[in-house]
């Protein structure tokens, strides 16, 4: 499983980039969509690089796993502020090329989605494993 979701995990990050590079100046009135889009995407690949390393240089990887999951999630917040800050002003108006913007809204939306499955997972797994103990005793 942990080379499916790597694979999915460096795909998205491939795509990010490529959506932030291609429309890098369609969107005046907030320039740091395809910004948000093109660190993102580094932070995907450094992210799966970093799990690799991680085998090999367990401390190593695991402290520049820390530093990146801060600042990935530092800029996941500052990335929502962006992109939904404009949702209400980007209808029907030609200020934000609309793949770019929906790329980033879908984006952001998928993250959502895949943090609510891995909690519900983890509070599943975690209900198992303590009833699991109440009837070994």
């Amino acid at each position: 499983i942990q080379i499916v979701t790597s694979t999915i995990w460096l795909g998205l990050g491939i795509a990010l980039i490529v959506m932030g590079a291609i429309y890098k100046d369609d969107c005046p009135i907030q320039p740091y969509i395809p910004i948000f889009l093109l660190v993102t995407g580094v932070i995907h690949l450094m992210a799966v690089l970093i799990h690799f390393l991680k085998c090999v240089l367990e401390t190593c990887g695991m402290v520049l796993q820390g530093i990146i999951g801060m600042f990935g999630f530092a800029w996941f917040v500052v990335g929502n502020i962006w992109v939904f800050g404009l949702y209400s002003q980007n209808k029907g108006l030609n200020i934000c090329d609309l793949n770019l913007y929906n790329f980033a809204f879908g984006f952001l939306i998928f993250e959502y989605v895949v943090a609510g499955i891995s909690f519900i997972c983890i509070c599943c797994g975690s209900v198992a494993l303590s009833t699991s103990h109440l009837y070994e005793r």
